[in-house]
């Protein structure tokens, strides 16, 4: 994801050719470089969370910290690849940015260790078709790299006796005790593990296999971003390739969300609620996409392929319930 103000692209003279832009301040770099190193932290602390060692363990022998390696490495290189995606395609393009600002999650029990990460441009865009390469580069990049954990994840898996030796060292596998807390499916991730990998990994089973639970993540954050509502990196892209339709679009698609999560607590109960938290900041970031500095230029060809690439992606990737019992 990307951040960037609408305020920004009101500095202009005359004309599109004339731009006054605000002056460009220092990078901060230790904010970026400790919060990055809070999440390696706290991103390994949940990897050996979701192996079965309770933080308490950790601050008593330091030297299980290191069980929890795998995950984070593949989460933050799913993610770091995500973010370095828009800022080396914003760097081509003279656009300055930030580096990606990680947010780290620092408490235990199921979560991802962390929410994510984001970079901050801090000039206008020139035209839609610097939009579209700026905005698609990060999930593409991002998808690339879940795809190959996967990829890695389903053809190292054991068989059935193997998953289930490799669980009851963390629980019991049995499923008549207990809630089991599972995971949703997306369409690619179904293919994934139902057909490269047999379908022999329960859903509930997903998150004691590092590779295979971080490529489930890169899939849920490339699916969030490309949601075509405002500045989201999907935002980017609907009005990069339908400018005149963009906040209709944006506004039929938080209008889905809406009606997904009424047709989800119905039938889910609380967790149907779990769209509200994400479209409450979808509302404070805003559904609109501002314009870009000279939307009459045309964006070409490749542009156009890439852009309805990567809505593909979004619908392959999108889960409608992520988490439940």
């Amino acid at each position: 994801m990307n951040d960037y103000s609408e305020r920004e692209y009101t500095s202009q003279k005359d004309s599109y050719t004339t731009i006054q832009t605000p002056p460009v301040k220092r990078n901060r770099y230790w904010i970026n470089a400790l919060l990055f190193g809070l999440t390696i932290l706290t991103t390994m602390l949940t990897g050996a969370f979701h192996m079965g060692i309770l933080w308490g363990d950790i601050w008593n022998d330091f030297s299980l910290l290191l069980v929890g390696w795998k995950y984070s490495f593949a989460v933050l290189l799913i993610l770091t690849s995500h973010e370095m995606g828009h800022y080396f395609a914003a760097r081509w393009y003279g656009v300055p940015t930030t580096l990606p600002y990680y947010i780290p999650v620092p408490f235990e029990g199921f979560h991802f260790g962390t929410m994510g990460a984001f970079i901050k441009l801090k000039a206008p865009i020139p035209n839609r078709g610097v939009l579209m390469d700026i905005g698609a580069a990060g999930p593409l990049a991002g998808f690339i790299v879940s795809i190959l954990f996967l990829f890695y994840g389903y053809l190292t898996l054991p068989d059935l006796p193997g998953i289930i030796a490799h669980v009851e060292k963390i629980h019991p596998w049995d499923y008549s005790g207990g809630v089991p807390l599972t995971l949703g499916s997306s369409l690619l991730f179904y293919f994934f593990n139902n057909i490269l990998g047999g379908g022999i990994l329960p859903m509930s089973e997903v998150y004691h296999f590092p590779f295979i639970f971080a490529g489930w993540i890169g899939f849920l954050v490339t699916a969030l971003n490309l949601l075509p509502i405002g500045q989201l990196d999907g935002g980017h892209i609907v009005y990069a390739l339908f400018p005149h339709r963009a906040k209709l679009l944006n506004r039929v698609a938080f209008g889905g969300l809406v009606g997904l999560t009424v047709f989800l607590f119905m039938e889910k109960g609380a967790f149907g609620s779990i769209w509200i938290p994400w479209m409450i900041i979808l509302s404070f970031i805003g559904l609109r996409h501002p314009p870009t500095l000279n939307d009459l230029i045309p964006i070409n060809r490749r542009q156009k392929i890439w852009g309805w690439v990567c809505l593909a992606i979004f619908v392959l990737c999108f889960i409608p319930l992520p988490i439940y019992f």
